[in-house]
């Protein structure tokens, strides 16, 4: 098993090296809040046994690669606060392991997938402050795991399908439901979202 972390550093700049593919017994990659800029290798998705991915809070550019789905054991992946563009290809929907999901603060565009639907372990979604559009997957709703999705300052419209407000824990003694934090664009007189289960309007 090899561990790498570098989190919360500010001093590694330049690029992710490519060699850590190579890294055969590779499982956590620590790089979080760096100064790294590039794109993510290709080569970082031949390290097949790795459980967790933290490149959160640098300067990545680029678009998310269909080989994420190649990390089929990745529980952990946090990309939040980067220069990330595109879509999210849809080999991702094979990431059956993924528990936590942050993609936040990217420049993301494209709608949320409904392919989460069937990543039955996620517990974390988090778009905030994308470029994602259109209305919010009812797939969703089959995540009975989840415990936070955010989905503020985005330009998601419409209205918060039923089946993801029956997963929101509204009593704290209710611990049948697992959704402990929903938030949204529903604020003020013309919300671009209604919601009227978010625990949170924007």
């Amino acid at each position: 098993m090899v561990d790498i972390d570098f989190d919360g550093n500010r001093f590694i700049s330049g690029t992710i090296p490519a060699s850590l593919g190579t890294l055969d017994n590779l499982e956590t990659l620590d790089l979080d809040n760096n100064i790294l800029t590039g794109t993510i290798p290709n080569t970082l998705f031949d390290a097949s046994l790795m459980k967790a991915l933290d490149l959160d809070t640098n300067n990545l550019s680029g678009s998310l690669s269909p080989r994420f789905s190649e990390l089929s054991d990745l529980q952990i992946l946090f990309l939040d606060q980067n220069s990330l563009v595109g879509t999210l290809p849809p080999e991702m929907g094979t990431m059956n392991q993924l528990r936590f999901l942050t993609l936040d603060d990217n420049n993301l565009s494209g709608s949320v997938p409904s392919f989460f639907g069937s990543l039955s372990g996620l517990q974390l979604i988090s778009f905030f402050n994308t470029g994602v559009s259109g209305t919010v997957p009812t797939q969703l709703g089959q995540l009975t795991n989840l415990r936070n999705l955010f989905l503020h300052l985005t330009d998601l419209t419409g209205t918060m399908p039923e089946e993801i407000c029956s997963l929101v824990r509204q009593d704290a003694s209710d611990t049948s439901k697992n959704l402990i934090q929903l938030t949204a664009d529903c604020g003020g007189s013309s919300p671009k979202l209604e919601c009227d289960c978010c625990t949170a309007c924007f």
